[in-house]
């Protein structure tokens, strides 16, 4: 089996896990199901990437890179809401009282200041996740990291061990939601999206998904008005955020 089978392959079985995630937050799945499905595929996804590292060592050449047009203008929008989510936060982690985590699970030496992030690798980090695998918010900060890099190959496994730990992490589910969105399955990432806000309305980034998913996904830019509204009600939005949005609803607004 070539490269460029064993690679497709893998990006199958990872989308039969975030299809797992989906029927699970759906009550499609009771919860033993979803358990054993994922470790099935778990270890299908172990052995699938355990033969590409032999092709890899025996030498055989990876083949181009896929189109990532998509993926690069899913990144823009990524980081725009991140960005709107950033701004958001600032108030909130400002009013925290001293000792109080800005984000549930990180290590409280990270969440003081007396480790950088911004001063620590992806392979650091890797590490630390592993000897600490309960740690979610670090898996989280992680995740986010490849999530704003557009890694989504490398943020969708750790968000979906988020989600097994903590299924009503909104942050993962709109992750989770906006990257299988961006892979052509555009009604399952809605689902993950809706649960976010459902579970967390004031999740702003939600809502920049959930118009797009609406309006580019599923072809209903009528669908987009609600969510991109909701959005411009948030106090101290980025003017860059402000703007793209009202551009939208502008294009949108029957």
């Amino acid at each position: 089996m070539t490269w460029r089978q064993l690679d497709d392959q893998v990006e199958q079985v990872r989308t039969d896990l975030v299809d797992v995630e989906a029927a699970v937050a759906c009550g499609d799945l009771d919860a033993d199901t979803g358990d054993r499905l994922r470790a099935t595929y778990r270890g299908e996804l172990a052995e699938l990437e355990r033969r590409l590292g032999e092709l890899d060592g025996a030498g055989e050449p990876e083949p181009p890179p896929r189109d990532r047009r998509r993926m690069v203008a899913g990144t823009l929008l990524v980081l725009a809401g991140l960005a709107t989510v950033g701004a958001l936060l600032a108030g909130s982690v400002a009013d925290r009282r001293p000792g109080d985590p800005a984000v549930g699970g990180v290590p409280g030496d990270v969440v003081s200041g007396a480790v950088d992030l911004d001063a620590v690798s992806n392979e650091e980090m890797e590490a630390v996740v592993a000897r600490n695998p309960d740690v979610t918010g670090m898996r989280l900060a992680l995740a986010d990291r490849y999530f704003a890099a557009g890694e989504f190959d490398r943020a969708v496994d750790h968000y979906l061990i988020v989600l097994e730990q903590e299924p009503g992490n909104v942050t993962a589910l709109g992750a989770v939601g906006w990257m299988t969105h961006l892979s052509g399955r555009s009604d399952i990432g809605l689902s993950y999206v809706e649960r976010a806000l459902a579970i967390d309305p004031d999740f702003a980034q939600g809502y920049w998904y959930l118009a797009n998913i609406r309006a580019e996904g599923l072809g209903d830019p009528a669908g987009a008005v609600e969510p991109l509204r909701a959005l411009l009600g948030f106090d101290g939005l980025p003017e860059e955020i402000r703007t793209a949005a009202e551009a939208m609803l502008d294009r949108v607004t029957p």
